[in-house]
């Protein structure tokens, strides 16, 4: 387009190339407590560690067999297989869901008192901000992290005496 006759151009007003623009600057948090990378996130201890990926916990149990239809069994399970994930650093599992139901005191070898440890964490999923946190509350996190023929042993020795 040409330029109008009024208009002087100076070398100043003339664009300039530039091959690339220049790097951006890094910007930082001055707030005392703020976390500017993963290595300052803390964990552990009454921190916890963050659960890989609950949408993925949801869908297994989802596609599960569970023993019955009850939504709150489906929201224990959820966040049995939840925590036990959490605690072994990766992603949810089948085998999860394996030890949620063990714990929940279903299968051959079903202790009374798992049983009654499930009824009252049924009876605790409505009134829950989260449900299924009563049962994680409930169970050992070092207990949680062995497979489920560890875990039976565990309970079957424990049970017994």
């Amino acid at each position: 387009m040409a330029t109008q006759p009024n208009v002087e151009i100076t070398e100043a007003t003339r664009p300039r190339h530039q091959l690339e623009p220049a790097p951006a600057n890094k910007w930082r948090s001055t707030k005392p407590g703020v976390p500017t990378g993963p290595t300052d996130v803390p964990q552990g201890g009454r921190f916890g560690h963050a659960g890989p990926d609950p949408g993925w916990a949801l869908r297994l149990v989802a596609d599960a067999d569970l023993p019955t239809d009850d939504p709150r069994l489906k929201s224990v399970v959820t966040g049995l297989v939840m925590a036990r994930a959490s605690a072994c650093g990766r992603a949810p599992v089948p085998e999860d869901i394996e030890v949620a139901l063990f714990l929940c005191g279903y299968g051959e070898d079903a202790q009374p008192e798992l049983i009654e440890r499930r009824e009252k964490w049924l009876a605790a999923v409505p009134h829950e901000q989260r449900p299924g946190e009563a049962a994680v509350a409930d169970v050992d996190r070092e207990l949680i992290v062995n497979n489920v023929g560890q875990i039976r042993y565990i309970y079957r020795r424990s049970f017994n005496t």
